[in-house]
């Protein structure tokens, strides 16, 4: 499901800052930037998600806004001075042994790698956490809320395919029974036109009537697809937890059942019916996959 979310935090660093975007995705899939390189942060951060969050891309984005006074800092500039030392001393050596003169400015010398470093301070990252939770979880709160608002919009819809998929139910339910008797109408007039206008043997006629209806008996599938409705209504009001996949297996099941009434069944009402059940199982399933 879609949803966004942010919160701000004060903290003796300045202020930080977390927004969270989601997509649709099948599965949880979350992506961290966080600042001036504290990926150490970012698996405390999936930890926090795991608890409210468990399907869609995540895009999580944290970032540290410093006051200005602001004393406490985050960052400290280390210097390697042995290493400094060790590489001026073997420039000399290569400028003595090669003849070029030229004095070595100090700009050149921070500039080799290693030299000079901006590193986080450790403390300050432990520090910073408890700031960062706070912000993340006010974010959470504001991206479960939009959520929770798109949920009962889904709600809404998929209850009013299911209102439209029972008509369709109850329309298939009296072709079906108009169907046999426009069979047994049809097979009496085939017969009475062989026969010369001669009236059919009650028994055979009956006997044939009785194979028809064999042959495309749909009440167990209707039966079925009313039981697979009732289910997606509760499923959608009890089931708290991944409830995405219960409501798509649940789908798949009323997809099934419309398959089989369409292959079972000959009359154009009950085929116009299922194309029309099937479009709105299809909408259904696919909104299904990106609910938690």
């Amino acid at each position: 499901m879609t949803g966004f979310g942010r919160g701000v935090e004060k903290c003796p660093y300045g202020n930080v800052t977390v927004e969270i975007k989601t997509l649709n995705h099948k599965s949880l899939d979350i992506i961290c930037n966080p600042f001036n390189g504290l990926f150490l942060l970012e698996q405390k951060m999936q930890g926090v998600f795991a608890k409210k969050v468990f399907r869609g891309k995540v895009y999580v984005k944290v970032t540290l806004e410093r006051s200005p006074g602001q004393k406490k800092k985050l960052q400290k500039i280390e210097v390697d001075e042995s290493l400094a030392l060790e590489a001026l001393k073997k420039i000399r050596n290569i400028q003595k042994k090669l003849g070029i003169k030229g004095d070595i400015e100090i700009r050149e010398l921070i500039k080799l790698p290693g030299v000079l470093e901006n590193t986080n301070d450790k403390e300050a990252e432990k520090g910073l956490w408890p700031h960062i939770k706070k912000a993340l979880e006010e974010a959470l709160d504001q991206l479960i809320s939009y959520r929770e608002r798109e949920g009962a919009r889904l709600a809404r819809d998929f209850n009013s395919r299911l209102t439209t998929i029972s008509r369709d139910m109850n329309r298939i339910k009296k072709c079906g029974k108009q169907s046999v008797d426009a069979y047994r109408k049809k097979l009496t007039g085939s017969i009475r036109n062989l026969a010369k206008k001669a009236e059919p043997d009650a028994a055979k006629l009956e006997t044939e009537v009785a194979l028809f209806v064999r042959s495309c008996d749909i009440a167990e599938e209707v039966t079925r697809m009313e039981g697979h409705i009732e289910e997606y209504r509760n499923a959608m009001v009890k089931v708290r937890t991944d409830a995405g996949k219960k409501l798509d297996f649940i789908a798949q099941e009323m997809q099934r059942e419309a398959n089989t009434i369409g292959a079972k069944s000959s009359d154009l009402g009950v085929a116009k019916a299922v194309i029309e059940i099937k479009s709105e199982i299809e909408k259904i399933r696919e909104q299904s996959k990106n609910i938690e």
